[in-house]
């Protein structure tokens, strides 16, 4: 009689387990809750996303026609000084916007793993310019992505 309780209980469990996995597949993206692709907030999130997955064609096309001018895919590409977020935590802190212009500001937490006695974090502040562009916000700088800089 044990068994047959203990054989139920485990079932109970493994359902639950694939239920919360189903559930989490299908109200996410990726993992990520996208905020709105007409926002500031998610142009950058967007970009940060591309630039994470290594589709730089799509973290390139986040740029403003003015950079884009300034700055071939391959000079965006090459150059790597896009802001590295693998493994970071990016979170979006405040948006001003006014007249088609935004400054989105995000922190940076960077976890680091490889120190002694355990791991260490530190934040730094990271800031976005955009403006509107033809009806899609599109990033303007910080103007040292693309040359000159």
């Amino acid at each position: 009689m044990a068994k047959i309780w203990l054989v139920g209980a485990v079932t109970v469990v493994l359902a639950l387990i694939v239920g919360a996995v189903a559930v989490a597949l299908v109200t996410t993206h990726g993992g990520v809750d996208l905020l709105p692709a007409n926002s500031p907030e998610g142009v950058v999130q967007r970009y940060l996303l591309a630039l994470e997955r290594e589709d730089y064609q799509e973290a390139y096309d986040y740029l403003s026609s003015d950079l884009r001018s300034r700055c071939s895919l391959e000079d965006f590409v090459s150059r790597s000084y896009w802001p590295e977020t693998t493994g970071d935590q990016v979170t979006l802190e405040k948006t001003q916007s006014l007249d088609g212009l935004a400054l989105v500001k995000a922190r940076v937490t960077v976890f680091d793993h490889d120190v002694p006695f355990g791991a260490s974090e530190y934040s730094y502040e990271r800031s976005f310019d955009l403006k509107l562009e033809e009806g899609q916000w599109r990033l303007t700088g910080p103007d040292w992505w693309c040359p000159p800089y």
